[in-house]
Order: C-alpha cells, then sequence, then structure tokens
C-alpha cells in the first residue's frame, strides 16, 4: 500500500479512535459524574487503543505474519507511552500551567457568540484534549509505522 494511502486510511481510523476517545472523556467529566480530567482521560484512552489495536492491524498496516502477541505488545508500549505519558503531560501543562491555548479558544467562542451554546468548562476540557491528541497522533502514526506494524 503506498504511503498516501496508508496515511488517509490512518486518518480515517484515528478520527474513529478519537471520537471513542472524547465520548468516554467527555461523559466521565460532565459535571453529572465529575471525574478529574487525567483519570477520566487514562478510562477513555484505554477504551480507544483497544479499538485502534485491530482497526489499524486489519485496514491500515496489514502486517504479514501471525505475530500479532508481539506486535500488540509493541503497540501497547507505544500508545500507552502516547497516551498515559504525552498526552496526560499536555492534559497537565494546558489546565494548571499554560492556560493560553484555553484562553485563546475560549476568546474565540465568545467572539463568534456561542459562548451560550458552549460551556466554558466544555471549552476549556476539549481545547486541552484535542492538544493532548494532537501531539500522540504524530508520535502514533511514527511508531505505528517504523515500529508497531513494520515489516
Amino acid at each position: 500500500m503506498d504511503s498516501a494511502r496508508q496515511v488517509v486510511l490512518f486518518c480515517a481510523v484515528g478520527v474513529v479512535t478519537t471520537l471513542v476517545d472524547f465520548a468516554v472523556f467527555n461523559l466521565l467529566t460532565r459535571r453529572a459524574v465529575h471525574w478529574r480530567r487525567i483519570p477520566a482521560n487514562v478510562v477513555s484512552v484505554t477504551v480507544a487503543m483497544a479499538w485502534a489495536f485491530f482497526a489499524n492491524w486489519f485496514l491500515v498496516f496489514h502486517p504479514s505474519g501471525d505475530a500479532w502477541l508481539d506486535r500488540a505488545g509493541r503497540f501497547l508500549i507505544t500508545t500507552a507511552f502516547s497516551a498515559f505519558v504525552l498526552q496526560n503531560v499536555v492534559l497537565f501543562l494546558t489546565t494548571d500551567i499554560w492556560r493560553g491555548p484555553v484562553n485563546l479558544v475560549q476568546s474565540v467562542v465568545r467572539r463568534l457568540g456561542l459562548a451560550a451554546r458552549l460551556d466554558e468548562d466544555v471549552v476549556a476540557r476539549n481545547t486541552c484534549k484535542a492538544l493532548a491528541v494532537s501531539v500522540g497522533l504524530i508520535w502514533n502514526f511514527c511508531f505505528y509505522k517504523f515500529f508497531v506494524y513494520a515489516p
């Protein structure tokens, strides 16, 4: 499979994975449930990881052979580092240290007249999560292509 097609399929799988991740994250962090962001992220990413392993195996990278257990181990190491270290560092930084991106997005939401429909907390937590996922996306593609599913 050529690299351009692989990137497109990876992005499609990534969109579905991200939707699963965000859905679980938002269900757990909404006011009625009120989980803190990092524990909610751990759960949401774990659910999304299970889907992503098989989707990338069958739809994107099509590895040869039957060494699925070895590849599953590499996937777990790669994705766990991305999800539980990189993403949580970004969540911590953008939640507690560097609020610039959140402030910018909230300002844009207000200027577009969407503040009445989008609660500030929803905007803040999803801005932080989107930045965390973006860092993970770049990490994951590189390591999946050249380490996890490499021939």
